[in-house]
């Protein structure tokens, strides 16, 4: 009988906490330098005084076949044997601030790269590119196409990167119904 009523008062407890955390009150939590309030659902970055919110953040993806790039020696396409390099996306991750009508996506990818049978040690340039796209209507928001450059070292010409892009800016009222693509693309370099 006694386990019942602690199974029963801990069920309670957390019912009470999830409820808790749900509150629609208009208070606000101090947590050292960083205002949490839960009107806008996040923290103020003390550098910039934007408002940090990630309950409305849109997820990163990647498109098929966008996650993987390959360069091949001039004249040696789809030869395994002339691969100079290539390149994998591992992870992404994103933070999401508001300023006033806009919100900043600070988008961060992380990846591998490794020289091929053709390749050597030294600077490499990996296409990226970033791009923002409305659902339903498929309208382009943002898109950008950066020339990253990393480096691979002597010895075992492998490294790990990683690529930020800290000012993918959109509209907040569009942040609900985008998705956020990012991936290698050897295309047209098209600014925002």
């Amino acid at each position: 009988m006694s386990v019942n009523l602690v199974r029963a008062g801990s069920l309670l407890l957390l019912a009470s906490l999830i409820a808790g955390c749900n509150s629609s009150g208009g208070g606000a939590l101090k947590l050292g330098n960083q205002q949490v309030s839960n009107k806008t659902g996040g923290g103020v970055d003390p550098q910039t005084g934007s408002r940090v919110v990630q309950g409305v953040c849109p997820k990163v993806e990647l498109r098929e076949g966008t996650a993987y790039f390959r360069k091949y020696a001039r004249g040696g396409e789809d030869d395994p044997t002339k691969v100079l390099y290539q390149a994998a996306i591992a992870d992404t991750t994103r933070q999401c601030s508001i300023t006033g009508d806009q919100m900043t996506i600070n988008l961060v990818v992380a990846g591998r790269a490794a020289a091929g049978p053709a390749g050597k040690p030294g600077s490499i340039q990996l296409p990226i590119r970033v791009a923002v796209v409305e659902n339903g209507t498929n309208s382009v928001l943002y898109s950008e196409l950066t020339p990253f450059e990393t480096n691979l070292p002597q010895g075992t010409p492998t490294t790990q990167f990683l690529f930020t892009k800290p000012d993918v800016t959109i509209p907040i009222a569009a942040s609900r119904t985008v998705r956020v693509f990012v991936g290698f693309d050897e295309g047209p370099t098209k600014k925002r």
